[in-house]
C-alpha cells in the first residue's frame, strides 16, 4: 500500500507546520499568552493547596508549613476561587487568622457573598471585637430565620448556635450570651461531643468548674475519638480543680494528637510546680 510510507514522508513536515502555527499563534496573540500563563500558574496554585491541605490533615500537622504553602498558592493565582477557598479553609485550620481574613474579603469581593461567620471568626480571634460580634450576630440571625421557615433543621441550627457560642467562650467575648448560646444547641442536640464540649467550654470561661467538668466529661464519653481540643478543654478544667494528674494526662493525650498545641504547653508549663511529688518506691 503506498499511503503509509505516503504518510511517514510527508508526517514530519505536517508536525513542523503544527509546531510553527502554535509558535505564531503564542507569539501573535498577547491573550492566548495570558490565558496560558494563568492557567500554568493555577495548575501550580492548587497543587499547594492540595499539598497543604494533606499537612492540616496529617495526625501531627506542621500549621506553620500548611499556612505558607496556602500563601505561596494566593499569591500564584489570587483570582481563582478554588484556590481562595481552599486557602481559606488552611488558615482556619493554621489559626492564621489574619491570611484567612483577607481570603475570605478576597472570596466574597469575587463572588458577592460573604461568609459571615468564618469572617467573624476571624475578626474575634485578632482582637476586632465590634466587628466580629456584628457579624457573628447577622449569621445567627440569618440562619434562624432559615429555621423559621423550615429551610433549616433543628441538627443544622444547633451547630450554628454552636460554632458561635464556642467563638465568643474561647475569644473570652460575650460570655453569657455564649453559654446561652452552646445550651440551646445542646438543648436541640443533647448527645454529641462537640455540642457538649463548647458548653463545658463556656462554663469554664465563666468560672464554674464543676459545671465544666460534668458535659467536658459527657463530651469525652460521647466521642468515639477525642479530638485535640476537647481533650485540652478536659486538661485545663481538671487541673483547676485541682485534679493535677487527670489534668496533665488530658493534655499530653491532647499534644499527641497535635504537634504545636502552645496553649496545652503553657498549660503544662505552668502545671509543673503544682504537681505532687512521686510517691517513693
Amino acid at each position: 500500500m503506498w499511503w503509509p510510507s505516503a504518510l511517514r514522508r510527508y508526517s514530519r513536515y505536517v508536525a513542523a507546520l503544527a509546531v510553527f502555527l502554535l509558535v505564531a499563534l503564542f507569539v501573535l496573540s498577547p491573550s492566548a499568552r495570558s490565558h496560558l500563563d494563568r492557567l500554568r500558574r493555577d495548575f501550580m496554585a492548587q497543587s499547594l493547596v492540595r499539598k497543604a491541605r494533606s499537612e492540616v490533615e496529617r495526625s501531627r500537622p506542621d500549621l506553620a508549613r500548611a499556612a505558607r504553602l496556602a500563601g505561596w498558592a494566593t499569591e500564584l493565582s489570587p483570582q481563582s476561587l478554588p484556590v481562595l477557598r481552599g486557602a481559606a479553609g488552611v488558615f482556619l485550620q493554621a489559626r492564621a487568622w489574619d491570611r484567612a481574613a483577607k481570603t475570605l474579603l478576597a472570596l466574597g469581593g469575587l463572588t458577592g457573598h460573604l461568609d459571615t461567620y468564618r469572617l467573624g471568626m476571624c475578626y474575634l480571634y485578632l482582637g476586632e471585637e465590634k466587628a466580629g460580634v456584628l457579624l457573628l450576630e447577622n449569621h445567627v440571625s440569618t440562619q434562624r430565620s432559615l429555621h423559621a421557615t423550615g429551610r433549616l433543621g433543628d441538627f443544622q441550627l444547633a451547630a450554628v448556635l454552636n460554632d458561635v457560642g464556642y467563638v465568643y467562650a474561647d475569644t473570652g467575648v460575650r460570655l453569657r450570651e455564649a453559654l446561652a448560646l452552646t445550651q440551646e444547641a445542646v438543648r436541640r442536640v443533647p448527645l454529641n461531643g462537640n455540642l457538649l464540649d463548647s458548653l463545658g467550654w463556656a462554663y469554664f470561661r465563666l468560672g464554674q468548674y464543676e459545671q465544666a467538668a460534668f458535659y467536658l466529661e459527657r463530651a469525652l464519653r460521647q466521642s468515639r475519638e477525642p479530638s485535640a481540643d476537647i481533650l485540652y478543654h478536659a486538661g485545663v478544667v481538671h487541673a483547676r480543680q485541682g485534679r493535677l494528674l487527670l489534668g496533665r494526662h488530658e493534655l499530653q493525650r491532647a499534644l499527641a494528637l497535635r504537634a504545636e498545641f502552645p496553649e496545652a504547653e503553657a498549660e503544662l508549663r505552668r502545671m509543673h510546680w503544682q504537681l505532687p511529688r512521686p510517691e517513693p518506691v
